[in-house]
């Protein structure tokens, strides 16, 4: 949409050990983010667990990244780039709204949640389960303005 890279980062699913989600919830993820057109994929990847010396991974994840390695160059061999899909439907954040999205209390760039946080959570999830992969989520920046490529356009405060 405003011509920028972008990706995914895996994080945490629990708070202690172990950490991260189990392989084959990693693998969904990595898959989807890859049919949507993520240019990266990045887990977070700390902290060190013990004695093993790749942090918070273990061997199922690594199995994880080959399986995830085998699936995308099957993807890729079938047809060009047929399974990345092109979203047609956009919810507009306020500018500059730094807010993680991974949950309703994520911080705001250092800050914890604000007045519009409950709102975006709410209506950003009710656009996901009807739109899902056909929904970009972007902020708003009148240097790229050019939303008519989307059928619906959704602000966030257009569920008030």
């Amino acid at each position: 949409m405003q011509n920028k890279s972008w990706g995914t980062i895996i994080t945490w699913k629990f708070d202690e050990v172990p950490y991260l989600d189990k392989g084959k919830k990693i693998l969904e993820q990595m898959i989807m983010s890859y049919e949507a057109g993520a240019e990266y994929i990045i887990i977070f990847n700390y902290p060190q667990i013990g004695n093993n010396p790749y942090g918070a991974m273990t061997e199922e994840h690594f199995k994880t990244l080959e399986e995830f390695w085998r699936e995308i160059n099957r993807l890729s061999d079938l047809e060009d780039n047929s399974k990345i899909k092109k979203a047609d439907v956009v919810l507009v954040l306020p500018k500059n709204y730094g807010w993680g999205m991974r949950h309703p209390e994520d911080r705001i760039w250092f800050w914890g949640p604000d007045e519009k946080t409950n709102q975006i959570w709410e209506f950003s999830r009710e656009l996901i389960a009807k739109h899902g992969l056909n929904l970009d989520i972007i902020y708003q920046d009148s240097k790229f303005s050019n939303l008519d490529q989307y059928r619906m356009i959704y602000y966030w405060d257009d569920n008030n």
